[in-house]
Parts: structure tokens; C-alpha cells; sequence
């Protein structure tokens, strides 16, 4: 069993990697099981073909995203903006699975049965934590320039941008978005921007 779940697991991750640098509709079943040392049958027994792979791909990348936003909702210690303090996880997140996360945001556009079935399950789910997590600042007397659909659209963009576009950011920009170092100074650039369309001035969001 436990070999089972190696195998399944290795091809999933054969398979970011290859989504990563090909895109989607760049790569074929057959590079995918020649590059897992596996036959292509193992890929659809597993899989049930290159949709269902896409689809356990993007459930292991959104799953954790989302658990961090919840575990961000949930944390009572907290003593800064839940907003900014969420973006801050949400990041780190993705600076630790940035091969997942370039896929996941790249991929999430194709215009299928599948991708639409996500943008119900996880993108909706995300949006209403987002939306909580603002609800939270807004008790606590934090108030935002921007109607609640405009930030987040931006804040959205914000956090996901570099990752997804991880290659022009590498190429033109010389930043590495799987360096924390990179991570960290982004995040301060992130809070400015948050600073800039809320009342929460002087908060730190680098814990």
C-alpha cells in the first residue's frame, strides 16, 4: 500500500514539474510516465487520464491554500490586521509550493466541466474566507477605501501574481519567488500596499 502511495505521489509530482515548464496541453501522458520511470496504464489507473491528474494536482495545491486561510481565521492570538496577516501565510505558502501554486493559477483558467467545478468548490469557498477574515478587521474598528469585491480582486492579484508569472518575474525582474528572501521583501511591499487602502497604518505584517 505504501508503495502504491509513492508511486501515485511521484507521478503527481513528475507531473507539476513537467506542467510547470510545458503548461497543460504542452505535455502528454507518455512524458509524464516516461519521466516517473512508471508505464502509462499506472498513470490511468491512478488517474483515469491527464484531466484527472490536473484535478488531484490542483485539489493537493488548493486543499493546504485553503486550510491556511481557515487556520488564519481561526487564529485567536492574533494581534494584527487578520487580512494582512492571512496574505502573509498565504504567500509563505506559496513561496514553499511555488511549483504547485504557477500550475494551479496558470491552469485554473482553461475553460472546461473541470475548471468550473473548482471555481465552484475552492474559489468560492476562498472568496467567503477572505470576506470573513475582513468582516474580523472591520469589528475590530478597521475600515477599507476600497469596496469589499475591488480589494480583494486586488489583493488577489497581489499575492498570486508573482507566482503565477514566476518565469517573467525570474527572466525580466532577476527575483526568485522560491527564495524567502524574496518572499519577505515582497510581503513588506504588500503590506504597504494594504496600508495604503486601510485604516490599518503602522501595523507590521512580518512575523
Amino acid at each position: 500500500m505504501n508503495g502504491r502511495r509513492e508511486t501515485k505521489s511521484e507521478v503527481m509530482t513528475t507531473a507539476v514539474d513537467l506542467f510547470y515548464t510545458k503548461g497543460f496541453h504542452g505535455t502528454s501522458i507518455r512524458e509524464i510516465s516516461a519521466s516517473a520511470g512508471v508505464n502509462v496504464g499506472t498513470v490511468s489507473y491512478y488517474f483515469a487520464g491527464k484531466k484527472g491528474l490536473l484535478e488531484e494536482c490542483l485539489i493537493a495545491f488548493f486543499e493546504p491554500y485553503l486550510n491556511v486561510l481557515e487556520k488564519s481565521l481561526n487564529d485567536g492570538k492574533r494581534q494584527k490586521s487578520a487580512v494582512m496577516s492571512a496574505a502573509c501565510n498565504i504567500i509563505r505558502f506559496q513561496q514553499q509550493h511555488h511549483r504547485f501554486a504557477r500550475v494551479a493559477w496558470r491552469e485554473i483558467t482553461l475553460d472546461h466541466q473541470l475548471i468550473r467545478e473548482m471555481t465552484a468548490c475552492y474559489l468560492r469557498k476562498e472568496r467567503y474566507l477572505w470576506k470573513m477574515l475582513m468582516a474580523e478587521d472591520i469589528e475590530k474598528g478597521h475600515s477599507f477605501k476600497l469596496s469589499p469585491s475591488f480589494f480583494l480582486i486586488q489583493l488577489n492579484s497581489m499575492i498570486t501574481t508573482p507566482f503565477l508569472q514566476s518565469q517573467t518575474v525570474r527572466e525580466l525582474w532577476h527575483m526568485n519567488t522560491a527564495d524567502p528572501y524574496f518572499t519577505k521583501q515582497y510581503i513588506e511591499t504588500v503590506e504597504t500596499w494594504f496600508n495604503s487602502v486601510t485604516s490599518c497604518y503602522g501595523l507590521s505584517a512580518i512575523s
